[in-house]
């Protein structure tokens, strides 16, 4: 119920958010991204999330994130950086041909080893097409990820229908006890699924605490990174400045380091 790699050793997912990296490479700041790949791979990570289209947090039309695709993932390949690319955000105000679309990311991940799908980042909530909030139209596009290519459909809170890709998404309960949460019921969905579960937009660390968004405590990172690797489930590191993929700030680094070590303490 883990990944592994071709040899057949285990994959550890060590993963952050870095939404803006796509479009980067889109409008000319190769450099950039390529500051930020280096940097990841410094921190011992594995896999950065990047958004494939955007219209809130920043402008990517899908054929710029299209585009730019290839470029990225050599890039993250030669950092021995995975990317999880979410192909489908704020579709209801961009309105792409959603098969089509997903059709063409598909065929341009075909090939490359370091390449993870996600179809939809949040697929019910408001800012995606209504098409996207049924699960079976999901795994239909699902269905177009090339062999080899993990896929997942979006995260599951929205309904188990969503957990019917290769591996499964979870957005975690961001309360008071989200440490301990990530744990528990990352458990039962590892239970329940059968399948890789990854813990891929937790509450995120930022420089002020916001109750149900932010954490700054860097000791709760470390909680609950030991137990989502208790639990046997992946986590991603899930910041305020990785929505523009920005480098972190002091406090924002101080809960990585803790969410890192987390991770190992909970081996």
């Amino acid at each position: 119920m883990r990944f592994v790699k071709p040899d057949g050793s285990p994959f550890e997912w060590r993963g952050i958010t870095a939404f803006r990296l796509l479009e980067f490479i889109a409008h000319g700041k190769d450099a950039a991204a390529d500051a930020y790949l280096k940097w990841a791979a410094s921190q011992k990570l594995t896999v950065v999330r990047v958004l494939g289209m955007a219209d809130g947090l920043f402008k990517l039309s899908p054929a710029d994130g299209l585009h730019a695709l290839t470029r990225l993932l050599h890039l993250a390949q030669r950092h021995g950086l995975y990317v999880e690319l979410v192909v489908l955000a704020d579709t209801a105000a961009i309105q792409p041909d959603i098969p089509r679309h997903v059709k063409a990311v598909a065929q341009a991940c075909a090939g490359h080893p370091n390449v993870l799908i996600e179809i939809a980042n949040e697929p019910a909530h408001p800012t995606q097409a209504r098409a996207l909030h049924d699960a079976a139209y999901v795994k239909s596009l699902a269905q177009l990820a090339p062999p080899g290519v993990p896929v997942s459909l979006g995260s599951i809170e929205n309904g188990d229908g969503f957990g019917a890709g290769s591996y499964v998404t979870w957005h975690a309960p961001r309360g008071r006890d989200w440490p301990q949460q990530m744990g528990q019921q990352g458990s039962a969905l590892l239970g329940k699924f059968r399948k890789p579960v990854i813990s891929d937009e937790p509450i995120g660390a930022g420089d002020q605490a916001v109750g149900g968004r932010r954490d700054n405590v860097p000791a709760h990172f470390k909680q609950a990174a030991a137990a989502a690797a208790r639990a046997g489930i992946g986590a991603t590191f899930h910041y305020e400045g990785g929505l523009q993929a920005r480098l972190p700030s002091q406090t924002e680094q101080a809960c990585l380091d803790a969410w890192l070590a987390g991770l190992s303490a909970g081996r």
